[in-house]
């Protein structure tokens, strides 16, 4: 598959190499050395944007695995209040700004991380 700024470039090459004054046999070979070239040099650059996108998926546990850590941990802070009277869940505390805020950016936060997956995958298919 061809980027359209990559097909502009083979139309403007290939318009200039029939400007010149070969035989069209010639004019060819010149045509699709560059054309080689060009689309090697990205097929080079796709592999490597590829790299790129799989390591940056990988990362370690804790870099998978922090926001699912931190909601846990606020839903057992909640789930353990309703049996014990804990101070920080009092109403107009800062921990149900801090839940909402967390909760907020966690969504957001995975809904971007998909999007950005998806249209990762997307650009080097």
């Amino acid at each position: 598959m061809k980027i359209p700024v990559i097909n502009d470039l083979l139309s403007s090459i290939s318009a200039a190499v029939s400007n010149l004054s070969a035989d069209s046999k010639e004019k060819e070979k010149i045509k699709s050395e560059i054309t080689y070239a060009i689309l090697s040099h990205y097929d080079k650059i796709a592999q490597m944007q590829r790299d790129i996108i799989s390591n940056e998926t990988k990362g370690n546990w804790l870099q998978r695995s922090w926001r699912p850590i931190v909601m846990l941990t606020f839903a057992a802070i909640v789930v353990l209040g309703v049996f014990i009277d804990i101070p920080i869940l009092e109403e107009g505390s800062q921990f149900w700004d801090l839940l909402e805020l967390g909760l907020g950016g966690y969504v957001i936060g995975r809904s971007a991380e998909k999007i950005t997956t998806t249209i990762g995958k997307r650009l080097l298919k």
